[in-house]
């Protein structure tokens, strides 16, 4: 009975801290494509609220947030890039969340079925696949309630760049 508890503790908790984790390695999908697509500074902020700190890598910023932490989003400066690209840069978050769904599943189908590895990438597996999920559902929503910025899902911000007519 015990060990049952361990594992569920272990399976909420890999859970958790795989959706930080994911939501981190999700922007920084798009961060590497804007970076790659474009000679802009790029910002990766993780979390909606609270104490901010930055840390600086070149032309890449990196802004932890303390509260919030299930929200990021990856900044530059769109309006000067086209529209190819701006498709491109919204693509690369849910590629990086697709290829790290596909890794956790992938170590699953290698693991033992109920070990403590398994249970990880279970929990991890299972929060890469919100955060894939949410990315390309589209939606647009406000983390901060009515008087924040408004967010759109990669999935809305897609659909809008890909159809959209031509000036």
């Amino acid at each position: 009975m015990l060990l049952m508890l361990g594992k569920f503790v272990c399976l909420v908790g890999s859970y958790l801290g795989g959706l930080v984790a994911g939501v981190f390695l999700h922007e920084l999908g798009h961060a590497f494509v804007a970076l790659l697509a474009t000679r802009q500074r790029v910002e990766v902020e993780i979390g909606s609220a609270g104490k901010r700190g930055t840390c600086r890598l070149g032309r890449l910023s990196l802004v932890v947030r303390s509260g919030g932490l299930r929200y990021g989003a990856t900044r530059y400066e769109r309006a000067a890039e086209s529209r190819g690209t701006q498709a491109a840069v919204a693509a690369g978050g849910p590629l990086a969340s697709l290829l790290a769904l596909g890794s956790f599943l992938g170590l699953m189908v290698t693991s033992v079925v109920g070990s403590w590895l398994w249970i990880v990438a279970l929990g991890l597996a299972v929060a890469n696949f919100r955060i894939l999920i949410v990315a390309v559902w589209p939606i647009a929503y406000r983390p901060e309630g009515e008087g924040g910025e408004l967010w759109l899902s990669d999935g809305l911000d897609l659909w809008r760049l890909l159809t959209k007519k031509r000036d």
